[in-house]
């Protein structure tokens, strides 16, 4: 009874890497309009938000990069301070200081978020407080301990488009060594080519903050978080899932290697990983409609991998159903995953995908439960925070 199952939803999985590969083709097809600084007059004005909690390590290089934008149009930087127990606000506000007295041409204003906050998620009321004190007509998202590239606004605004009203970016992260270097650039990869491939179908299965856009009127068409701010979390890929299903609006990959946003590592410690992935995983049982049924199922081809493991190395079944199934994944996920370097300019360790492929069963079948159940905390606080 198992091999079978596990056979169905192994082709299953490979048929919806085809899907992701077709969209990924369709994304690099995309011709955005030019956002060059030539011809200023008729750029729009952008916002960028930024909310920010115990940054001080990196808000000053996150600020630094923004300023140094290479963007012709009217350009403005709201950094929102979440509360910071450290001196992410300070260091801030001095960069503000510096921006008002060489009387730079893109601003920067940095304001204190709600206390109490107006959403379960605190981030979610940062932004919200960001985006009501900014003029822009296109709003941009990243976050404080991220660099983007000096022409990271020009392309994210060139993406937009007639009829696209949301644009998600791609995040590199950079730092680490060795096999824990390899394992993080795999799997950003990997949830980069989810996004990038499900919106080259039309679809909105995962995007990023660290590298985000959306049209202001598309905010005050949905009424803004407040649809989703009972969620906790999912400031970006929930929102772009509520707008995508209730308007007429399209989402676009902006896919351009000089829109890389560039980012570090992620937390140094196993607990501080441990805590990452788990609010990551917490979104999974969050989805709605076809998005909760394809969860569903890759929950299901997970379950029964872990199952014929088991039986394999327990009972010494012949395991010729579970090498063919779990190699055809590993085949599939390497073709992806090259596809997606490639359109980036990154060069996947592939060599480590047998790690990251035995990792993912645990991760599957355990964080999405445990985060579901909002046993994590970031940075100190719980997952409500």
């Amino acid at each position: 009874m198992l091999d079978p199952l596990l056979i169905a939803l192994g082709l299953g999985y490979v048929g919806a890497v085809a899907w992701l590969l077709l969209g990924l083709r369709r994304c690099a097809a995309w011709s955005p309009v030019s956002a060059s600084p030539a011809g200023t007059s008729d750029l729009p004005g952008v916002s960028v938000i930024v909310a920010a909690r115990d940054e001080e390590a990196g808000v000053a290089d996150c600020l630094a990069c923004l300023r140094a934008q290479a963007y012709g149009g009217p350009l403005e930087i709201v950094l929102v301070d979440d509360g910071s127990s450290d001196r992410t606000g300070e260091i801030a506000r001095d960069e503000m200081a510096r921006a008002e007295a060489e009387r730079a041409p893109i601003a920067v204003q940095v304001l204190h978020a709600p206390e109490p906050p107006v959403y379960a998620c605190r981030k979610k009321s940062a932004l919200a407080a960001g985006i009501a004190a900014s003029t822009g007509s296109l709003l941009l998202f990243t976050d404080a301990d991220c660099r983007p590239p000096p022409d990271w606004v020009a392309a994210m605004v060139g993406s937009f488009g007639d009829g696209v009203g949301l644009v998600a970016g791609y995040a590199t992260r950079q730092g680490g060594r060795g096999i824990r270097r390899g394992l993080v650039q795999l799997d950003n990869l990997m949830v980069a080519a989810l996004g990038a491939g499900s919106a080259g179908m039309g679809a909105a299965l995962s995007c990023t903050g660290r590298s985000f856009a959306y049209r202001r009127v598309v905010y005050d068409q949905v009424g803004g978080f407040e649809p989703i701010g009972h969620l906790t979390g999912g400031d970006d890929v929930f929102f772009a899932r509520l707008a995508t299903g209730e308007t007429s609006w399209r989402l676009v990959y902006c896919l351009h290697p000089e829109a890389a946003v560039v980012s570090d590592a992620g937390p140094s410690s196993l607990g501080g990983l441990v805590h990452q992935k788990l609010r990551h995983a917490a979104k999974a049982g969050q989805y709605r409609g076809a998005a909760r049924l394809s969860g569903s199922l890759t929950y299901l081809f997970h379950f029964a991998l872990f199952l014929a493991a088991l039986r394999a190395l327990g009972w010494g079944h012949d395991p010729t159903v579970l090498a063919a199934v779990w190699g055809g994944k590993w085949v599939a996920d390497a073709v992806l995953l090259a596809q997606m370097g490639r359109l980036v300019g990154e060069r996947p360790r592939l060599a480590l995908l047998p790690l990251l492929e035995a990792w993912y069963i645990p991760y599957v079948l355990l964080f999405t439960i445990a985060g579901r159940l909002g046993w994590y905390r970031w940075k100190g606080a719980p997952a409500s925070a």
